[in-house]
């Protein structure tokens, strides 16, 4: 655990504001106190399933088991319940699957805790506003090399753990202080279990790179993409 992270139970935690809403969940600005020692932190909310524009899950779910027979078809044949439980299932996947990542060192915030719907994360910013997307971020040829430098090496940190972001781009990755950060983790998929694992894992590729190329990087898909299965089947 970082050790900017205040855990202790007398600390108060104050509401600072929305700070960006979605589809599926909003993002809220939360600094805790404790004595001195203060932090912000991003509260990402997910509505209620009812409230939600629920995207089309079938390909991120496949692969996915719960052990429990009438649970596991409740989710596939889309009852009440076993719409609750997908929701709750998405929650769930991305905080683990940020966790594996941030214990294995990739570029993501650390998650600090979740609880029901909501997950509490590492705020990526400051008190003058959230680090930018990379999709509306500007900087030299020289800068645009060593992100993609870090795309490559965060790409790779993800397939070593196992996991494809399945809707990796520019729109959620966010640059903070010369790094590379992914973010927006609950569609994540297996790339060996899912059987749209490695289409997946090529949309992110085609995705992130284009944007580079646009920016003058002379980015191949098809070499990295080799690369990152090559990683997944390695001996």
């Amino acid at each position: 655990m970082p050790g900017w992270v205040i855990t202790e139970d007398a600390a108060r935690q104050y509401e600072r504001g929305l700070l960006k809403t979605g589809k599926e969940a909003e993002v809220h600005l939360v600094e805790r106190r404790l004595g001195s020692r203060s932090n912000i932190m991003a509260a990402k909310r997910y509505k209620a399933f009812e409230d939600r524009m629920f995207r089309n899950d079938a390909r991120y779910r496949q692969g996915r088991r719960t052990g429990e027979s009438r649970l596991d078809k409740a989710m596939a044949t889309g009852s009440r319940a076993g719409m609750i439980f997908r929701a709750r299932q998405w929650v769930e996947t991305e905080f683990e699957v940020l966790s594996r990542l941030w214990v294995a060192g990739a570029a993501v915030p650390y998650p600090v805790q979740r609880l029901g719907r909501e997950l509490m994360l590492e705020y990526l910013g400051d008190e003058d506003g959230a680090a930018p997307r990379l999709v509306a971020w500007r900087g030299s040829t020289g800068a645009v090399s060593h992100l993609y430098d870090q795309l490559v090496g965060l790409l790779m940190a993800m397939v070593d753990c196992g996991v494809v972001h399945g809707d990796l781009s520019p729109y959620n990755l966010l640059v903070w202080h010369d790094r590379l950060y992914a973010i927006d983790f609950p569609q994540a998929v297996d790339p060996v279990l899912n059987p749209e694992g490695m289409a997946l894992l090529e949309r992110d590729v085609l995705n992130t790179t284009a944007w580079f190329a646009k920016e003058g990087m002379p980015a191949d898909p098809g070499e990295l993409l080799g690369e990152l299965i090559g990683r997944l089947y390695r001996v």
